[in-house]
């Protein structure tokens, strides 16, 4: 048993020693290679020692040297203002020669760098004109002066000739637009026309006063209708409510429900419907608790407009009212509403 585990130990810790290994060999391989052990090392080593004392290797290839940007224009653009100022100037017109190509190039000579020719700038109208009530000129540069001839402008020449420089119409200076001149309004006399609203006033006053003026009439007959709950029954103000709502009444004054000659509640009353009960008015606001034994209808003569229509608009109402709350229509008398009851309700509307 001993043997055995010493034999596990072993074979242990060689199998720890291994992974170690590996991992180290793996970690350094990975690594980059450094510059002593890489084998172009050797070479610009060599390449080091090949150069002369100006810098310049075996094929004319110098270090690279960074420079500020003031010797760059101390080396270039130097020599080239120098080239310019030293260059004769060049006329504005080039003369054309009859010497073919082939033959300036036969002959020999020393090599003459020619001037470039820059075209002349053409400065713009408006450009233009904010030169000629100055006389500040723009500094010539080193090469369109030397290149180009110099345009003198006269500050004092016309349109005319501006014109013909520039090469474009000057546009002519709006001349202002004068107000059109508005006529007079008329004078109207207030006087006149106070006294004529005097008069239109007055008129209207004296016809006012020649009318008849429409007294209360008072009431000769009342036309009455009664709706009787069925017997052990009682109507309820739930169900009352919405029925006059449909019929167009409104509650006003009395504290009682009215129909207007106007479906929107407005004109003359043609006719009335009060409780049964005594005092014989609602409460709009407890409807839903109101409870009665009856209703009444009633109508007043003479009324205003047609009776015999405001009396058929009143029985069609009743009539409504008694079946959407399953009650009884009665007379005045509070008899059941017969032929002959309405015969003689006819008779009294004639009779009114």
């Amino acid at each position: 048993m001993k043997d055995l585990q010493l034999v596990l130990f072993v074979l242990g810790a060689i199998a720890i020693i291994a992974v170690l290994v590996h991992g180290f060999w793996s970690i350094r391989k990975q690594q980059p290679k450094s510059m002593k052990q890489s084998p172009m090392a050797g070479f610009y080593k060599d390449q080091a020692k090949r150069r002369d004392s100006e810098g310049f290797d075996a094929d004319g290839i110098g270090q690279v040297r960074v420079r500020k940007p003031g010797e760059v224009e101390e080396t270039v653009i130097k020599p080239v203002l120098k080239t310019n100022l030293s260059q004769k100037p060049h006329s504005g017109t080039t003369k054309l020669t009859d010497t073919p190509l082939q033959d300036s190039l036969r002959q020999p000579g020393p090599h003459k760098t020619e001037p470039e020719h820059v075209e002349p700038k053409v400065v713009q109208p408006a450009q233009q004109s904010l030169f000629v009530g100055d006389d500040v000129k723009p500094a010539p540069t080193a090469s369109t002066s030397m290149n180009t001839p110099k345009k003198i402008f006269n500050p004092s020449t016309s349109t005319a000739k501006l014109e013909s420089y520039t090469g474009k119409p000057v546009a002519a200076r709006p001349e202002p637009i004068k107000p059109p001149i508005q006529p007079a309004a008329p004078k109207v006399d207030v006087k006149a026309e106070v006294e004529e609203v005097k008069a239109e006033v007055e008129v209207k006053s004296t016809l006012k006063a020649d009318a008849p003026v429409n007294e209360p009439v008072e009431p000769t007959d009342v036309l009455v209708l009664h709706i009787f709950a069925k017997a052990g029954e009682q109507i309820q103000g739930a169900e009352l409510l919405p029925s006059l709502l449909s019929l167009n009444f409104k509650f006003g004054d009395m504290d009682i429900f009215h129909r207007h000659i106007d479906n929107a509640g407005t004109g003359k009353v043609l006719f009335s419907l009060a409780n049964m009960l005594k005092p014989g008015i609602f409460d709009p606001d407890n409807m839903e608790q109101f409870v009665t034994q009856g209703v009444v209808l009633f109508m007043t003569l003479p009324g205003y407009g047609d009776p015999l229509m405001n009396f058929t608009i009143m029985l069609n109402s009743a009539y409504q009212i008694a079946e959407d709350l399953g009650a009884e229509l009665l007379d005045g008398q509070r008899q059941p509403w017969s032929d002959a009851t309405k015969k003689d309700y006819l008779r009294r509307l004639n009779a009114a």
